[in-house]
Formats: C-alpha cells, structure tokens, sequence
C-alpha cells in the first residue's frame, strides 16, 4: 500500500469547493480501474427509485472510457427492456437486500446482479448479530443488554442505572430508521418494550456525541477505507422519526478531535476484514457516534447509503475509481491493486426532506440544479456534484407524483456544495441548508411548484 498526495484532475477553485483539508482515503486509481472494469463489463445497470448516485460516479465514465453506465427504477414502470446488446451487462443496487424487486428486474432481463453474499449480508444487518462481528473486529460499541423475545420484559430490569438515556434497536431497521427508538426514562423505554413485544431487542447506552459514517468495499485481498462523513439523524424540520437518517456532509480529520479520524479509518478496516471471511463482498457502511475522540460501533450497513454520492465525489478528486466501479471489481475480480492517498476532502453536504404526514404526493419539483431566486427553487444550468457552483443545489426526487407515502417515507434528496449543518452531537442546519429544506418542502406541501 503507497501514500502519495493527490489533487485529482481539474483544480478545487474551479468548482467553488475548499482545498484546505486534507485526508487519507483507498481506492483503485482511476485509470488502472477503469481499465480492469473495461476487461470484465460492458455495461453497468444501476437500480434505484433516483439516478443521483449513479450520476455521481458518471464523470469517471466519460464517453467512450469505460463501460457504459445506465441508471434504472425498478419502481417504476416506465422503464423499458431495451437495454442495448453488451453481452457482459451487470447489475447493481442501492439496497438488494430490501425486497425482491432489484432481483426480480434483473432476473426478468437474464442479467446478474451484482450483491454481497445472502447469508454474509444478513448477518450484517441484523442489528443484534452485527455484535458479534464488532466483538471479532475489536471494535467497541456503546454498553448494551439483550432482551429476550419472551414477551416479559419490564424496564427496569433492563436499564442500569448509570446510564441517562437509551437507543432501543430491533434485529430488523429498515432504510429510514424505523427500527430504532430512543428513551429518555423508564417509561418511554416500557413503550418500547411493549410495541416490540415477542422480539428480541438490543437497549444501549445513549451516546451524546456526533454520528460519523465510514464507506468502505470489501475486496478479495483487502478492504478499501474511503470517505469520513458526518452523519445528520433526527433532524426536527426534516423529519418527525428519531433516527432516520436526514443527509450526510464530507469532513476531514481537522474536523474531529485528534486521532478520532485515524481511529474510525481502523474500525472500517477492521470491521470490513471481518466480514470478508463470512464471504462478504462489495461496498458497505459502518455507523459510529463519537464519545469525545472514542468511535463507538452502532451498525454496518451492507449495502450501498446515500452518502456514497458524496463519497464518489471525493474518490473522483483523489483520481480513484469511484465506489459504483469499486463494488463491481470486487464483486467480480479476486484482489484489487488498493493504493492509499492523501487528497482533498470537497465540502460537500446533502440534506433529505421527508413526509411529515400520511398523504397522497401532488407534484414534486423534478430532479435537477436548481437556485434559490426570492425564497423559492429555480431551474438552472445542469452541473454535476463535482463542478456545482455555490448558491445553487442538485435536486433529486425520491419519490413519484401521485404516490402514497407514509410519514417519515424520503420525498427530496438535496446536494449543495456547502456544509449543511454544524459538526455537534445535536447539528443546526445552516443557513443555507435551513433555506433550501424550506423552499422545497414548501413545494412539496403545496403541490404547486
């Protein structure tokens, strides 16, 4: 493994993004990536409800490099099956361990999808086993006691009395964090217990500390740690469920107290070697919250998140093939050449609006740049996520007109060039962050825009 410094490409002032922080990060370099994706794959399907990931990595496919790369909703059935004629298509998905339908898309058109291990994959997710796989890592996670599914329990019992407040999580979450709930006395932990009542159920220490995401792909022969992010949940404005997860934005390790960067980089690796003997591969998240400069493991995530659109960005300004490629190589090839470099991290952020009731969706802003212009969102030059000018937004729909969404369902993903909230255990959007959610939501709500 080599250090070297990286600026990637085209210079940081040209996009408006800051160049004083800097970082470690793996990948596969660009070229030599691209190269090994052109000898394995003619075509890269990806599956989701929005193209906003897929159009992230699509700079690093500029035409006529690489294979090509098509974005597709399985949701929807508006797509049709003219796919073109590769021979060598493949197909990959924001969370195929969520249903059937990613499988059954590609199933239906005889492409393979690309996806870690079955068996490896649930392990992971499962929000009680993923302790074991913390337990092998080495990696600490906050204090915690099981509750047996027996359908007894009382809260009391399951609360130490040191502890000030608790995360109750079931083995299931889900993508916007239904799973997961928070208790401040014993009480609201009694609630809990009741209404997962006959499930097994993990009660943890709550940790009053910021929540940091770490990307990683498990290869063959290594797992690649790349992008830091600080992880926004619950954010009132945003959503109404305590821990769904409300947007991401990049940082550095200046960002954090010393030593806390390094740190989380270790729990990734280390978490990600474990899960590579249980036959995982592919890209995946480890969720911590820092208690000072301690990272403390709450999840793995074995799939794709939506800070990976960030993430691709800073792969692409390190000159390294984005985490979409890197998924497929692992997927498909025995060992990757990893290299570690020392780039700039873009001051990227992204902030995810949600429904605030049970309704039917009248029209919903269309996916695209937009500006604000006296408070509300206006069409303006198409830009992608590494060359967005200041004051402007991408927006991405995540959900269709028409649809029935529960509250806490995700409506609008936004991406602005900018931090979107500060960097503590309880975030404040931004200025600028707290004006784009009002000017979209207000669209959303009215249905008019």
């Amino acid at each position: 493994m080599t250090i070297s410094q990286a600026t990637g490409g085209r210079g940081m002032a040209e996009s408006g993004l800051a160049p004083q922080r800097f970082a470690k990060i793996d990948g596969v370099g660009l070229d030599a990536g691209i190269g090994m994706l052109e000898a394995v794959v003619d075509e890269i399907h990806w599956l989701d409800r929005s193209p906003f990931l897929a159009a992230s990595a699509r700079p690093s496919f500029r035409a006529g490099r690489g294979p090509e790369l098509h974005a597709f909703s399985p949701f929807s059935n508006t797509d049709k099956d003219d796919l073109g004629t590769a021979r060598r298509a493949v197909c990959v998905a924001f969370a195929p361990e969520h249903g059937p339908t990613a499988s059954e898309w590609a199933a239906a058109r005889a492409l393979p999808l690309l996806a870690p291990d079955q068996v490896a994959s649930a392990f992971a997710a499962d929000k009680l086993d993923a302790l074991a796989v913390f337990l092998e890592a080495g990696i600490e996670t906050p204090e915690f006691v099981r509750v047996p599914a027996d359908g007894r329990a009382t809260a009391r019992r399951y609360w130490p009395d040191a502890w000030e407040a608790v995360v109750v999580q079931r083995r299931e979450n889900n993508l916007i964090g239904r799973g997961t709930r928070f208790a401040r006395n014993h009480d609201e932990l009694q609630e809990c217990l009741d209404a997962w009542a006959g499930r097994e159920l993990r009660v943890g220490r709550y940790v009053d500390g910021p929540s940091v995401t770490v990307t990683g792909c498990v290869a063959g022969n290594a797992t690649i740690v790349t992008a830091v992010s600080h992880q926004l949940v619950g954010i009132p404005g945003l959503t109404s469920v305590w821990g769904a997860h409300c947007g991401n934005q990049l940082i550095a390790p200046t960002d954090l107290p010393d030593g806390a960067y390094e740190a989380i980089r270790t729990a990734a690796a280390r978490v990600g070697d474990q899960l590579r003997l249980r036959g995982y591969r592919g890209v995946f998240g480890l969720d911590l919250v820092l208690e000072r400069n301690r990272p403390l493991a709450i999840e793995i995530n074995p799939r794709f998140q939506t800070v990976v659109s960030l993430v691709q960005a800073a792969e692409q300004r390190a000159d390294l093939l984005p985490c979409l490629g890197l998924h497929v190589l692992a997927c498909l090839l025995p060992e990757l050449p990893v290299q570690t470099v020392v780039a700039p991290v873009p001051t990227l952020g992204q902030l995810v609006v949600h429904a605030v009731r049970d309704r039917q969706l009248g029209a919903l802003p269309e996916s695209g740049t937009y500006r604000l212009e006296r408070g509300a969102p206006v069409p303006g030059e198409n830009r992608c996520l590494t060359d967005l000018p200041a004051g402007h937004a991408l927006l991405w729909a995540q959900a269709r007109p028409g649809a029935e969404v529960a509250e806490g369902d995700e409506l609008i993903l936004l991406q602005l060039a900018e931090a979107v909230a500060g960097l503590q255990a309880h975030p404040r959007l931004t200025a600028a962050g707290s004006d784009w959610v009002t000017a979209v939501s207000a669209c959303v709500e009215e249905a008019s825009c």
